[in-house]
């Protein structure tokens, strides 16, 4: 058996509530320390969660002006960027996924749907890709119209530009 003297030098001690089980000692500054800093990270999770219930959840709900601020710090990121043009496969899948990136919401709820003929690639002859896309979300009317130019020299590794333009609504029918 050790007295209390032991204890004061150990961070961890069998417990004396007859469990074998080891605790923190609140008699070493260590164990004290470590006692306090749980609480704290408990009270500060559970006050996260109740001012912040979403944080968990991963929610679905987008709204209007966090889809614009998304879509528009997106569009710029494409466009400076000038890897990817609406020529290169999979372009919408590319564009849901910066967008979800710059918004808080889901991925999920986000829906980019080519609305115009599918472009030619310029990879190889070089020219110019143009695409349309409409950028919805469930839970919101809100809907923009992406329209998508690009240029590119033959056999570049990456568009010369690539320019997007914004508009409210859904695409025009084609």
């Amino acid at each position: 058996m050790t007295d209390s003297r032991d204890d004061a030098d150990r961070i961890f001690i069998r417990s004396k509530r007859g469990t074998s089980r080891y605790v923190y000692n609140p008699h070493n500054p260590i164990g004290l320390a470590l006692i306090v800093g749980l609480l704290l990270f408990a009270v500060g999770g559970m006050f996260l969660l109740k001012h912040n219930p979403g944080l968990l959840s991963g929610a679905d709900d987008w709204d209007g002006d966090e889809l614009r601020s998304a879509v528009s710090a997106a569009t710029t990121e494409l466009s400076h960027e000038a890897e990817f043009g609406p020529g290169t496969i999979n372009y919408e899948d590319i564009l849901q996924a910066v967008i979800a990136k710059h918004g808080h919401s889901s991925k999920d709820a986000l829906t980019v749907t080519l609305a115009s003929e599918p472009p030619e690639s310029a990879v190889f002859y070089g020219g110019t890709e143009q695409a349309d896309y409409s950028v919805t979300v469930d839970g919101t009317d809100t809907a923009f119209y992406l329209s998508v130019h690009a240029t590119m020299r033959k056999r570049a590794t990456d568009y010369d530009s690539v320019t997007i333009s914004v508009e409210d609504g859904v695409c025009p029918a084609s």
